[in-house]
C-alpha cells in the first residue's frame, strides 16, 4: 500500500532513472519510442537513452544521434534535451521528461578518439567503456579474460574527463573498473547494475568496487533486470535488498535508480540469445528470460525505503540527488 505521504513526496521531488535502452531505428530490444510516455505518466523527470553501442561504427552512430535529437526536439511539449542539470530541473518544473544520451561501449569509434568531442556537442554526456565483451579500452564483465584498462583505455578515460562527460562502468569487467578508479579525477557512475553481495551474476558489482566507487564520489544505479537482481519478476521488494546492501555498506550518498526497463521482453530475449557469448544467461536451461517492472512501480521502492526507516533526505538522494550531484559536478 502506497501511503498518501509517499505519494505527496513522489509528486514533489525529482525522480531520476539513469537509463532507458531505447531501440535504435533498425533493431528492437523491446524498447520502442512509445514507452517514453510511461516515464512521463509515472512522474519521472529524467532518463538517458543509449545512442550507440560496441557493435556500431562512427557512421551508424552519427545517424543514430541525429535521429534521437530529431525525436527529442520533435515533441517540445513533453521532452527536453538534457544537456545540463538545469534542463532536468526545468523538466520537473514543467512536468516534462528530460532525456539524456549515453553510449553502450566505446568500440563504435575504434581508436579515433577525436570523435568524442563532436558527439559531446551533439548531446552525448555519459560514455560507457565496454558492453559485456572486451574492446580496445578494457575488459567486459562477461568476457573470460579481463586484462584491465589498456593504454588506449587510459587515454579514453582522460579524454572523457577533459570533455566534461561521465565515465560509465556498467557492463565493464571487474579489473578494468578497479583500474579506472585508480586514475579517475572526477566522479564516475555505474549507470545500471545489481549487487553481487545480494545475488551472484556476472553483471553485478562487488563490495570492493562499491567501496572504491564511494571513495571516488560516484554513484551506482540499481537495475530492474530480473536476472541481475535474482527475482523472476524483477520485483521492487527484491531491488530494495540490493539498495539496502549498498546503503548499509557505503551509505545513501552513492546509489540511485538505473532501472534499464525493457517493456517487450520477448524481443530482448531473442536478441540476447543471438549473441550468447555476451549474454551467457541462456546457457542455463532453467533461465526463463529477462523480466522487468514498469516506471509506475518505482514508487513502491520509495515506499519500501520509508517502511524501513529511511529518512526523507536519504530517500531524496536515492531518487535523484546523488546522480544530480555527480552530473552537476562533471557536466
Amino acid at each position: 500500500m502506497i501511503s498518501e505521504a509517499t505519494q505527496k513526496f513522489w509528486r514533489e521531488n525529482l525522480v531520476w532513472d539513469m537509463l532507458y535502452p531505447l531501440d535504435p531505428q533498425d533493431q528492437s530490444y523491446g524498447c520502442p519510442v512509445k514507452y517514453l510516455d510511461d516515464y512521463i505518466q509515472a512522474g519521472v523527470s529524467f532518463t538517458a537513452v543509449g545512442v550507440t553501442e560496441d557493435s556500431m561504427n562512427i557512421d551508424s552512430s552519427m545517424k543514430a544521434i541525429a535521429w534521437q535529437r530529431k525525436l527529442i526536439h520533435s515533441r517540445p511539449d513533453v521532452f527536453i534535451h538534457a544537456l545540463t542539470v538545469e534542463d532536468v530541473l526545468r523538466a520537473k518544473k514543467e512536468g516534462k521528461l528530460a532525456v539524456g544520451m549515453q553510449t553502450h561501449g566505446t568500440a563504435w569509434f575504434g581508436k579515433d578518439l577525436g570523435v568524442l568531442e563532436p558527439f559531446r556537442e551533439l548531446g552525448l554526456r555519459v560514455v560507457q567503456l565496454a558492453f559485456n565483451a572486451s574492446n580496445y579500452v578494457g575488459g567486459g564483465c562477461s568476457d573470460r579474460a579481463d586484462g584491465g584498462l589498456t593504454t588506449f583505455g587510459t587515454k579514453v578515460v582522460k579524454e572523457i574527463e577533459r570533455l566534461k562527460m561521465i565515465v560509465d562502468l556498467a557492463h565493464t569487467g571487474y579489473r578494468t573498473t578497479m583500474d579506472v578508479f585508480e586514475i579517475a579525477t572526477r566522479p564516475v557512475m555505474i549507470s545500471h547494475a545489481g549487487i553481487m553481495g545480494v545475488h551472484e551474476h556476472y553483471r553485478n558489482i562487488r563490495d570492493d568496487q562499491l567501496q572504491a566507487l564511494a571513495k571516488n564520489g560516484g554513484v551506482i544505479g540499481l537495475s530492474g533486470n530480473s536476472a541481475y537482481i535474482g527475482d523472476g519478476l524483477g520485483a521492487m521488494s527484491a531491488i530494495f535488498k540490493h539498495l539496502d546492501h549498498v546503503v548499509q555498506l557505503i551509505g545513501p550518498d552513492h546509489v540511485g535508480f538505473g532501472f534499464d526497463f525493457v517493456f517487450e521482453t520477448d524481443r530482448l530475449d531473442e536478441w540476447a540469445r543471438n549473441i550468447g557469448a555476451e549474454w551467457p544467461d541462456f546457457d542455463n536451461s532453467t533461465f526463463k528470460g529477462f523480466r522487468f517492472q514498469r516506471p509506475k512501480d518505482v514508487i513502491t521502492l520509495v515506499q519500501l525505503m520509508f517502511d524501513h526507516g529511511y529518512p526523507e533526505d536519504a530517500v531524496r538522494k536515492v531518487m535523484s540527488g546523488n546522480f544530480l550531484r555527480v552530473c552537476k559536478e562533471v557536466w
